[in-house]
């Protein structure tokens, strides 16, 4: 993932076959290009898995916290971890469509937080 310090989820998509390279490699997995381009990723996304964490790993951690793999279904092979906001932790479902978001991770850089889709940010 880059481009996170400005609150964009950019990937890699291959020139010559079309393939999103994601975390970034420099090279196509599929046919071995290097001619890679940056594509921003808007979504939605849709809940691949999750979990629900009910004790703090850290001091100040709120719990319950919720966390989930998404998938983006406009960019195969992209799947991001990122926290759950503004869902009731006890009815996540697999397969909910999600919007991407940024909040400030723990040294304030902006990390990847997902919202039920269509709900106001």
């Amino acid at each position: 993932m880059t481009e996170a310090p400005r609150g964009a989820l950019t990937v890699e998509r291959c020139d010559c076959c079309g393939r999103f390279v994601f975390p970034a490699r420099g090279v196509c997995a599929a046919c071995g290009s290097r001619a890679l381009g940056e594509v921003e990723v808007v979504g939605p996304g849709r809940i691949y898995s999750f979990t629900v964490n009910h004790r703090a790993w850290r001091p100040g951690m709120e719990v319950p916290a919720g966390f989930a793999l998404v998938e983006f279904t406009d960019h195969p092979g992209v799947r991001v971890v990122g926290r759950l906001r503004g869902f009731d932790l006890g009815g996540v479902t697999i397969g909910a469509e999600v919007d991407l978001s940024f909040e400030p991770g723990a040294d304030g850089t902006p990390v990847p937080a997902f919202r039920p889709a269509g709900s106001a940010t």
